[in-house]
């Protein structure tokens, strides 16, 4: 499938940059792990520096068969963890079932290993981390909530963190994810969700009443040095154990196997150009650092 950029434009003007300012053309690798793309698809358009690295894809680039392919495995996805949280979802779910689907283009998810995401009546299912599922969120969340608080309020003696943190921890172990490792690398908080119970901060509590919607979240070394952010958190509604949110930001601590195509060939045919960036001119000055 072609892309609305044009691959051969970009090279014009990578090459024209090149020759007047060859000062600023600064390529590294764009994949670490493989910075030849020996695991990257003939099919997909790529630029390559003098040493044979890729150092630029077609974000762009995809093809029906992919995204069909790709639909195919989130929606797999999806009903392994509706299963294994036992959510309120109608199983096994279908794709009539669906009110919204998302898959990226084959280039950018090969970039971010993502894939896209599904959506039913109930909840919204995420592969976007290390081509994993990691993120799962409650549909119309801001009137779920509200019918949540409309069953009442409680006396806040009745404010239980330690029970919220063990329910979101089960609930992250159901799905595979390192909970062990997040409490030996990180700092686990159990607040009160501040929106709903009429706070400023995290942490903050009621004098008398509150809403129990719980936010359970775990914070790195650099979370905290740099005051926002984190790993992973669970936010859920604790009487009826209702889980409204969960996420873990940081692949490593994802133990589900990674969702695989295994025809990539077949589904990204053919061979595309390679561009070439030119050697870099004399005198270039490496950059700073």
């Amino acid at each position: 499938m072609k892309t609305a950029f044009s691959l051969f434009s970009f090279a014009l003007i990578v090459l024209a940059v090149a020759a007047q300012e060859p000062q600023e053309l600064v390529s590294k690798p764009l994949f670490p792990d493989d910075p030849k793309g020996a695991k990257l698809p003939a099919a997909v358009p790529r630029m390559v520096d003098t040493n044979g690295n890729v150092v630029w894809i077609d974000g762009h680039f995809t093809t029906r068969q992919y995204q069909r392919a790709a639909f195919k495995l989130v929606m797999q996805e999806a009903n392994r963890v509706a299963k294994e949280l036992r959510l309120p979802e109608k199983l096994p779910i279908m794709e009539t079932d669906l009110v919204e689907a998302f898959i990226g283009p084959f280039g950018l998810n090969y970039i971010h290993q993502s894939i896209g995401s599904v959506t039913t009546q109930t909840y919204c299912y995420f592969v976007s981390r290390g081509n994993k599922f990691n993120d799962l969120d409650v549909v119309n969340y801001d009137q779920t909530c509200l019918k949540l608080r409309d069953q009442g309020t409680l006396p806040i003696k009745y404010m239980n963190t330690n029970s919220a943190y063990q329910l979101a921890s089960r609930w992250l172990a159901a799905v595979s994810m390192d909970v062990k490792g997040l409490n030996r690398d990180c700092k686990v908080h159990v607040a009160l969700s501040p929106f709903w119970n009429g706070l400023v901060h995290l942490g903050e509590k009621p004098q008398k009443q509150f809403v129990p919607i719980y936010f359970v979240w775990w914070t790195s070394p650099t979370n905290d040095l740099e005051g926002h952010g984190n790993v992973a958190y669970v936010e859920l509604f604790a009487p009826t154990k209702t889980l409204l949110q969960l996420c873990v930001s940081d692949p490593k601590y994802i133990l589900r196997k990674p969702l695989e195509f295994t025809n990539l060939d077949s589904l990204l045919p053919g061979t595309a150009p390679v561009i070439k960036l030119p050697p870099p001119q004399p005198g270039m000055q490496p950059p700073p650092g």
